[in-house]
């Protein structure tokens, strides 16, 4: 019962402290995590809104560009045969005024059979050195011979503010496959179709639209757009990480033959590619057909957070962190010293302050405990009373000090006879008591036990003993008594233990 109520008081474990640090950091970690994503959304959802506004330009710029080409097939379909010069015009005025557009021009099929005729009609018509021919838009870019084939569409009309412009006059543009392909599908399905992009003669990137003219079937007109010249992103979006490709969806992203263009800030470092996410933003752009697509990506970075508020989180992470554990190891210390302290009151209360083993107090609750015992189990047990003989003398012969040696040394012996889950005590002076557990069912071997156990307790306590600087012959009297269960009070007991020893002890003095 002693005991219960020491253990009702637990110190803190050091385990238990650091799993409470490890809780409070993860909240303060779950804290920090919080405010990086939400920094995180923040530079998202700012990326997607400037992106969004940036493809809306982009789209305005390339739509008003074909709008210009539909114009310029509806005037050639009107008044082309019949006033060439204002079409001209026309053309030289929305050139001026776009910058995007590198050149509007007209394109005729020719079958194989009339060429000859063609290019003569041509020269007789204004233009004496006009001839069909053919440019390698591959590794040998340059001029070359055209192919026999069934068909050509040589350039028949062009307007541009580029030098040089007018020898693109006679270019079969089917000596490129990808134009080929175009015009072709402009003709056959009578729809606006855009080119792959290329580079032209004169090095630029472009894409050529071709439109066909509803007036004549084997006519298309046609507008070669410089991607140099179309709308870039702004500043907002042209920061760290950030990159933008428009291509041909014939071509993938990642492929530069299909790249109308491609731009890109400064790059993020390895660390901040290996920790913060990607952006990425991808849409068809509102040209004839969609031809053309957008990815937008932007890599993450340190410039994205709010360093500052981020360090002081971190900063009273680490301050709370730091009192919580100076608070735990407080709170363990004073645990500790409390039990300290139960402790030593304890051993005061119930423990004898010579011998150390337990005092009249704690060997009553011992006997109270024993006997418990023994109604539950029906075993006796037994109580030996025991008395050191002429104690008093070796006090008034050879003082105190050898006196408490003597009973520190018969506690010692005392201890060594018996099983741990029996009691020696000191009642007071020189007297012992030893509570015996469990010793059988029936008395006669109960107390056979009892009386071997007590013979052994004599043999270990009266050998020689030394005591400071001489040797003590120690001699004592013992007192049994049985019991079994509650038949008999503690007192009765005592006081029956009693009376044994005295027994024998006025046996020795006889």
């Amino acid at each position: 019962m002693i005991n219960a109520k020491l253990n009702a008081i637990k110190p803190i474990s050091t385990l238990a402290i650091y799993l409470a640090l490890v809780v409070w950091v993860s909240l303060c970690l779950i804290a920090l995590w919080a405010v990086v994503n939400l920094n995180l959304r923040d530079a998202e959802r700012s990326f997607t809104e400037h992106g969004e506004d940036y493809v809306d330009k982009l789209n305005r710029s390339m739509v008003s560009s074909e709008t210009v080409l539909k114009g310029f097939s509806a005037l050639f379909a009107a008044i082309g045969n019949t006033n060439p010069e204002k079409v001209s015009v026309y053309v030289k005025s929305v050139i001026e005024t776009n910058d995007q557009i590198f050149a509007l021009e007209i394109i005729q099929k020719v079958g194989k059979k009339q060429l000859q005729d063609f290019i003569v009609s041509k020269r007789l018509g204004g233009n004496p050195s006009f001839t069909v021919k053919s440019f390698s838009f591959g590794d040998n870019r340059g001029w070359v011979p055209p192919q026999d084939k069934l068909f050509y569409y040589p350039v028949i009309y062009m307007e541009s503010l580029s030098s040089g412009s007018q020898e693109i006059l006679g270019l079969d543009v089917s000596s490129a496959p990808f134009l080929e392909s175009a015009v072709t599908q402009a003709i056959t399905l009578r729809r606006p179709v855009a080119s792959h992009p290329f580079r032209l003669i004169q090095g630029n990137v472009a894409y050529v639209v071709f439109c066909p003219i509803k007036s004549e079937e084997n006519m298309v007109v046609d507008m070669i757009i410089d991607t140099s010249k179309l709308q870039r992103p702004s500043d907002n979006l042209m920061r760290d990480g950030f990159s933008a490709t428009v291509y041909h969806r014939d071509f993938s992203a990642q492929d530069p033959k299909g790249h109308l263009f491609s731009v890109s800030g400064s790059t993020r470092s390895a660390i901040e590619t290996a920790i913060f996410p990607l952006f990425r933003h991808q849409k068809s752009l509102a040209t004839m057909g969609e031809p053309f697509s957008i990815l937008m990506t932007r890599q993450a970075g340190w410039t994205d957070l709010s360093l500052k508020l981020i360090g002081l989180i971190a900063l009273l992470s680490f301050v709370s962190s730091a009192i919580l554990y100076i608070y735990l190891r407080s709170v363990q210390r004073g645990r500790l010293e409390h039990i300290n302290h139960q402790n030593l009151l304890w051993k005061l209360a119930n423990q004898d302050g010579l011998t150390g083993i337990p005092n009249r107090m704690l060997m009553i609750d011992r006997l109270e405990q024993a006997i418990a015992v023994s109604d539950r189990s029906g075993q006796y047990g037994a109580v030996i009373f025991l008395d050191i003989d002429n104690f008093k003398a070796l006090n008034d012969t050879k003082g105190h000090d050898a006196g408490d040696l003597l009973l520190i040394e018969v506690a010692k012996r005392i201890k060594h006879c018996i099983r741990d889950v029996d009691t020696v005590a000191r009642l007071g002076g020189d007297e012992f008591i030893v509570i015996l557990s469990e010793l059988g069912s029936e008395f006669a071997e109960s107390n056979a036990v009892a009386t071997q156990v007590a013979d052994k307790i004599r043999t270990e306590v009266e050998q020689p003993c030394r005591l400071q600087l001489f040797d003590y012959q120690v001699a004592v009297s013992i007192g049994i008594t049985l019991f079994n269960g509650s038949e008999k009070t503690i007192n009765q007991l005592l006081k029956s233990a009693d009376d044994a020893m005295y027994l024998q002890k006025a046996m020795h003095h006889h």
